[in-house]
């Protein structure tokens, strides 16, 4: 806190001067100070009166040469002095470096006392008004910022508003350069706070550079890796997921195939066959075009099991398999009945002939020698035919009309084919 005597004419410096020295100061004088300080006198506002600095507190060794400095003489301070003639409130100066070192601002306003009756015969320097400083050190603002900042890599700037209306730098913390990286990838975060008070307004700015430790937490680094872990193990999942169906599917479609297949042959069984049966006879319903069935027996079937055994046997049915599959249509349906029995769906029919001619077709690809693992073995077939609606209009119908003709061509001597004589009733 600093007081200084006010109004003191420029007329009478000289006897204000000498009066400090017997009664206070031997020593005290009246300073200019860029005289004190040895430097260049800068721009200031020039007043009708001095403003000497006469009382200090504390009391400062290193501070005890400005005893005397005219205030009005201080560039940075003769504005905010000139301010106090018009103003009752605290007028602040800009940031100004101090004769004993660092950095500071000074709070100065004119304040009066009221006049009381002395009881002394001390001098008094004051009177009844006197404009007091408040020097406030940057440096001590600074360590208390220091102090109270939890986090050393925010980086506070604070910018004073002076009463001339410019701006100067209150303080600047350090914080650690970040890295390249740091920079490249993140963001720097900033805020503004603005201190509107009418003696120091002030602006505090933050900002604080994001640091890869800053994301890269040990919370974040397990996070990381739960989701990193779940990244590849999710294909894995999902290919071992999606295997299971294509497993699942190709296994439904063998199972669905061999339902409605002859394992060993691979023609259609008697189940698929009836299905077929169905779709023959809804068309025949709807467009009236009739259709044939055909039940193939090989001759001497069992004769050729019981003297080269089932496995020989086994690649004849598959050779008759092959044979009938080429001598018949691919609208036309092949199937295994059971043991050495065949039937065919014969669709699309013109005639009663057509269908002999077909038989005809099947009977001669069959009649011919197969090679087997023990040469060549001697074969041939009977057939009988049925047609649908003449013979009958459903399955059983039709495969009875057409055994009953197929065992009159047993009777004969085998290997020949016959329709039946008896039409449906």
């Amino acid at each position: 806190m600093l007081e200084a005597a006010r109004a003191v004419p420029l007329a009478e410096q000289a006897a204000f001067e000498e009066l400090l020295r017997r009664t206070w100061r031997p020593d005290f004088e009246l300073k200019d100070f860029p005289s004190l300080t040895q430097q260049p006198s800068q721009p200031q506002v020039f007043l009708n009166e001095t403003w000497p600095v006469l009382f200090m507190y504390p009391l400062l060794p290193e501070s005890s040469s400005i005893y005397g400095v005219r205030l009005e003489t201080v560039a940075y301070l003769s504005y905010a002095l000139a301010r106090t003639h018009s103003s009752q409130k605290p007028v602040v100066s800009p940031v100004f470096s101090m004769y004993e070192g660092g950095n500071a601002y000074i709070l100065m306003q004119s304040v009066s006392r009221p006049k009381q009756v002395r009881q002394d015969i001390r001098p008094n320097f004051f009177g009844s008004t006197m404009v007091t400083l408040l020097l406030v050190k940057t440096n001590s603002l600074l360590d208390a910022v220091n102090n109270a900042n939890v986090d050393f890599l925010v980086h506070i700037r604070a910018i004073l508003k002076t009463a001339a209306g410019s701006k100067s730098d209150v303080f600047s913390t350090q914080t650690q350069q970040a890295s390249f990286l740091d920079r490249l990838l993140l963001p720097r975060l900033a805020s503004r706070v603005e201190i509107r008070t009418t003696s120091q307004p002030m602006t505090l700015l933050f900002e604080r550079q994001l640091r890869v430790e800053d994301v890269l937490t040990a919370e974040t680094l397990i996070i990381l890796a739960v989701l990193g872990s779940a990244i590849v193990l999710m294909p894995l999942v999902l290919i071992r997921h999606f295997q299971a169906i294509e497993r699942a599917e190709v296994e439904h479609e063998r199972s669905a195939y061999f339902a409605t297949h002859d394992v060993l042959t691979q023609l259609p069984n008697r189940y698929l066959f009836a299905e077929r049966f169905d779709q023959v006879y809804a068309d025949w319903e709807e467009k009236g075009v009739p259709f044939a069935v055909l039940l193939i027996d090989l001759d001497y079937f069992k004769e050729i099991n019981d003297k080269h055994g089932h496995e020989v046997g086994d690649e004849i049915l598959r050779v008759v398999a092959d044979r009938m599959l080429a001598a018949t249509r691919s609208c036309d349906t092949v199937a295994r009945y059971g043991g050495d029995e065949f039937v065919a769906l014969i669709t699309d029919l013109r005639s009663p002939e057509s269908a002999e001619m077909k038989a005809t077709r099947v009977l001669e690809a069959i009649a011919q020698p197969v090679v087997t693992t023990i040469g060549e073995v001697p074969l041939s077939c009977s057939i009988g035919v049925s047609i649908c609606p003449l013979h009958g209009q459903s399955l059983d119908a039709l495969l009875k009309a057409a055994d009953q003709a197929m065992y009159g061509v047993k009777k004969l001597g085998r290997m020949g084919i016959a329709m039946t004589k008896k039409r449906a009733i």
